[in-house]
């Protein structure tokens, strides 16, 4: 099995965004990635080589909160934004490049401002052309009723790929993270105050998040 090496570990801390002080950070940092990669900056070219590997090998355990699913879908929205539109190679379920930034969005796109364009900074406007996503593209997914990709369905044969993974020695673990069932309730619970308080299409942007959960190895 491929183990997250401590330059694995070093790197995904620097792409780390769980609290919004770090947000500004991380938009820097995969600003600077073109550079760091001509230079081999903390020899960034192993992280790309190991996040790919683990996205085509499922190698990354599933979050707490997780399936190994979308523990996967949240790493290619990670290589989206660091390494660009390119796939990673291998990537067994590769995103069809038309889907980003007007239909599935990622944490580096999500708060660009698609009318006052002006205030949009050089870095940031290099950054889109690098990966042919548009301010139309980033306005369209904004609009009400617009077609948002949450996230999409896991695939079929996806557990039986896993299973073959995991005898294969390329990983180990379960398909959910420890708290998937906690996870899911949570979300059943925000799904019954949204119906309570009229909010009919963020109800049944619920219902997708968790159809798309389901196995589909039938």
């Amino acid at each position: 099995m491929m183990e997250q090496t401590p330059e694995f570990n070093r790197w995904m801390k620097v792409f780390s965004h769980d609290q919004d002080e770090l947000l500004d950070y991380y938009y820097e940092a995969c600003e600077s990635v073109p550079q760091w990669l001509e230079t081999n900056h903390n020899d960034i070219q192993r992280f790309r080589d190991e996040l790919a590997a683990h996205i085509r090998d499922s190698s990354e355990g599933p979050y707490a909160s997780e399936t190994q699913w979308t523990t996967d879908e949240i790493l290619r929205d990670l290589w989206f934004d660091v390494f660009g539109a390119e796939p990673p190679p291998d990537d067994p379920y590769p995103v069809p490049g038309e889907r980003w930034g007007r239909h599935r969005m990622t944490t580096y796109m999500e708060d660009i401002p698609t009318k006052d364009t002006a205030r949009v900074p050089e870095s940031t406007r290099r950054w889109l052309a690098a990966r042919n996503v548009t301010f139309e593209d980033l306005a369209a997914y904004h609009e009400p009723g617009a077609e948002v990709e949450y996230s999409r369905p896991e695939p079929p044969g996806f557990r039986r790929r896993l299973e073959e993974l995991t005898a294969a020695g390329k990983r180990q673990g379960p398909a959910e993270g420890e708290r998937a069932a906690e996870a899911r309730a949570d979300l059943l619970d925000a799904q019954r105050s949204y119906r309570e308080t009229g909010h009919e299409e963020q109800a049944a942007a619920v219902d997708k998040i968790l159809a798309d959960r389901e196995p589909r190895d039938d």
